[in-house]
């Protein structure tokens, strides 16, 4: 640690960051995580990759104070920024934005604050890979914020479906409700993207407690958690310490594939397979959990191997319109938008 000894942030030589390294790092910095958590990933990452001397351990990074890694990242950024563009502004417009959408949406400590507020020049950052293809929706949005400042950040969000900023998060169980819950929204008439609504699967529901617990001390923005019909004692836990703001829904019988309508799995499993036969609906109406019936279907009729996420996504492509949604899907979208 003696390398640390009347260390210099200001002193420091360094290596540049190229466009790449500048996307990759924004585009991290921007996501929907933990502020605490992803700043000093990407700060340490910065670090490790471009400081030359003096040259830090992973475990020397670790014991820095927040301000002097803050102002080794920002003479790290900026320096290299210098190298790419002649003459760089001073606008602060985004970082002002970003800073304040983070602490909207979490419960900042004075030393998470020190790494929101640390003094990127994001705008000119953002010239050097904006034209890039493929640019994740959170790094468009950084585009049209700029372009379109007069306008709120949520008058955009619904205008142009850019998620951010985050007004509310849903925790659910798994695969499947990560995959066509934002889609039955949308169908519904609530596009998630549109109102600011962040989905997390938790990996199963014996996990769900776990992160909600880490969400409600993280989080200042209320959190739906979706639970299949057997998650009833794992409910129960969650409701002891649930926030004021918080809303917890049981499916009412089974799981979430049980309140898929038997028309819609219908047509998906005829699409997927047109060639080979023909389903009913009644070929569905069997007195077990619908995950059951399908594996037995698929068994039956040599169709392989059912699989939870293959057909969530094979669901997706089949929705047309409301008359896909079951009521209690239509009645947990109401919620989520009421939340």
């Amino acid at each position: 640690m003696d390398k640390l000894k009347d260390f210099n942030p200001d002193k420091i030589k360094f290596t540049y960051m190229n466009a790449d390294d500048f996307e990759i790092s924004l585009d991290r910095l921007t996501r929907f995580k933990f502020t605490e958590k992803k700043y000093f990933r990407v700060f340490s990452e910065i670090i490790t990759k471009h400081l030359t001397t003096p040259k830090l351990s992973r475990q020397d990074i670790e014991s820095l104070k927040t301000e002097t890694m803050v102002r080794i990242v920002e003479n790290i950024w900026n320096g290299s920024l210098k190298n790419h563009i002649k003459q760089l502004g001073t606008e602060k417009f985004l970082n002002e934005l970003l800073k304040k959408e983070e602490n909207d949406a979490f419960n900042l400590s004075e030393e998470m604050k020190k790494l929101a507020g640390a003094n990127l020049n994001i705008t000119d950052a953002l010239k050097l890979f904006s034209e890039y293809k493929n640019l994740p929706l959170n790094l468009k949005r950084l585009n049209i914020l700029q372009k379109e400042r007069n306008e709120a950040p949520s008058v955009l969000r619904e205008k142009y479906a850019l998620k951010f900023p985050v007004e509310k998060v849903v925790l659910c169980e798994g695969i499947t409700e990560e995959i066509l819950l934002p889609g039955f929204a949308k169908i519904y008439g609530y596009d998630f993207n549109r109102f600011g609504v962040h989905l997390i699967s938790a990996g199963g529901k014996n996990q769900v407690a776990k992160l909600y617990c880490e969400l409600k001390e993280e989080l200042k923005i209320p959190v739906f958690i979706l639970l299949d019909a057997d998650a009833k004692q794992i409910s129960e836990v969650i409701a002891s310490v649930l926030r004021q703001h918080d809303v917890i829904y049981l499916i009412k019988h089974g799981e979430f594939e049980d309140i898929f309508p038997l028309t819609l799995i219908r047509r998906t499993i005829n699409n997927s397979f047109k060639n080979i036969l023909k389903a009913s609906v009644n070929d569905f109406k069997r007195d077990m959990p619908m995950t059951k019936t399908l594996a037995d279907y698929y068994r039956e009729n040599r169709l392989g191997d059912f699989q939870k996420a293959d057909f969530a996504k094979q669901i997706y492509e089949n929705l047309h319109s409301k008359k896909d949604l079951s009521d209690e899907i239509a009645a947990i979208v109401d919620m989520i938008a009421g939340l």
